[in-house]
């Protein structure tokens, strides 16, 4: 590995696990030599999650100062206006301590940071590797006289990268309609040693008559309100959902109340303990995009369900509703059998039971889930983003 170039990772989303884009980044660059790897980020990293063993180093940006009062909406609108390019790039510098970069890497999501990020770049002469898992401007809403504006700087770096990985097809797919752009799909790696079970386990319900979900993921993006809207059917139709994550709060806050069909366990130590504990106490696992989309739309056919490779690994069946178009959903109508689909709302119910009566099917789900897994697995997409990086590096 002595040939591999020297990543500066310059991202508000550093590399652990405790976060669905951190966790990412912590699987594709896990094996990556230290001393050819820093980490320079402005987010506040949990302290029990897990990180790489290179060095980590904190960069706060002034404006940061802004998030989470009563003028954080003030944040995107400076940075279309410009104020992106008054932090002083001469911060990294200063933490760098030796380390020549050969390369900088940045994620798409804040704004203020991907700018710094690709200002570094520019400033330095170095070559930047671009990634991109969700539209970052779905998260920083500006008004209207400034949206080209806005997508005006999200072209000038995305047009500066000398590479650009997405999360999904339909990601490459918007960006080349947008900007004109090509780039790459790099899927979400699933975990090296994801939990799993033989597909034949499924054949028997955990509790005889009873069909019981296991979702893992936050309740953001639309997946808390269809939870809402899937109330009544769960109750019709017996089914319970065990639920692994935060508690619901604001506009999902009702579901606290739903505790007949909805049992919550809270975050587990690892992603990956959150996983056994779902194949112990669950027949199907569920993906729950909201069905009709509403706000979410444009996420949903750009975005990628991080968790699906491992969702695909663990012998259970897997449950996906949601739009024909979202990401998740084509991908698994792909790939035929290794989901079962519910694209009309009108077709859960039957969906469900389905699932509780028929052993047989789980199974066969099961089973082609686990096949089709392996587009996830964690060594080649690690050596296509390192092949990627060493590509950059050279050629630039």
């Amino acid at each position: 590995m002595a040939d591999l170039p020297r990543i500066l990772f310059l991202s508000n989303e550093a590399p652990h696990t405790a976060a669905a884009g951190a966790i990412i980044f912590h699987r594709l660059l896990q094996d990556y030599p230290a001393d050819k790897l820093l980490v320079v980020t402005n987010s506040t990293l949990p302290t029990e999650s897990g990180r790489l063993t290179c060095r980590y180093e904190s960069l706060k940006l002034p404006v940061d100062r802004l998030n989470r009062t009563r003028l954080a909406h003030w944040r995107p609108i400076l940075r279309a206006l410009g104020g992106s390019a008054l932090p002083r790039l001469g911060r990294v510098d200063a933490l760098l301590r030796g380390f020549m970069p050969d390369v900088v890497v940045t994620l798409m999501q804040d704004s203020w940071f991907y700018d710094f990020a690709a200002r570094y770049a520019r400033a330095r002469k170095l070559p930047l590797l671009l990634f991109i898992h969700d539209l970052a401007h779905g998260f920083e809403p500006v008004p209207s006289s400034l949206k080209e504006l806005q997508l005006r700087r999200d072209r000038a770096v995305f047009q500066q990268a000398a590479r650009r990985l997405c999360v999904s097809p339909g990601m490459t797919s918007h960006f080349q309609r947008e900007f004109g752009i090509e780039s790459e799909v790099c899927l979400p790696p699933r975990s090296d040693a994801p939990p799993t079970q033989d597909p034949e386990a499924c054949r028997l319900l955990k509790t005889p008559g009873r069909l019981t979900l296991g979702y893992a993921g936050g309740l953001h993006y639309g997946y808390g309100e269809q939870l809402l809207q899937m109330l009544p059917i769960l109750r019709e139709t017996g089914t319970v959902v065990e639920l692994f994550g935060s508690l619901p709060s604001g506009k999902v806050a009702a579901l606290r109340n739903a505790t007949d069909v909805l049992h919550f366990n809270g975050y587990s130590s690892s992603p990956e303990q959150a996983w056994c504990e779902l194949l112990a106490r669950c027949d199907a696992v569920l993906q729950p995009y909201l069905n009709p989309p509403g706000e979410h739309h444009l996420q949903y056919r750009t975005h990628f369900p991080s968790k699906l490779g491992d969702c695909l690994s663990l012998g259970l069946p897997l449950l996906i509703t949601g739009p024909a178009d979202a990401s998740g959903v084509v991908w698994c109508l792909d790939h035929p059998g290794c989901a079962l689909t519910v694209t009309s709302p009108g077709d859960l119910p039957a969906a469900l039971k389905r699932l509780r009566n028929d052993a047989d099917v789980r199974v066969m789900i099961a089973r082609a889930a686990q096949i089709a897994a392996a587009a996830f697995a964690s060594a080649p997409l690690r050596s296509h983003v390192i092949a990627s990086l060493s590509n950059v590096a050279a050629t630039h």
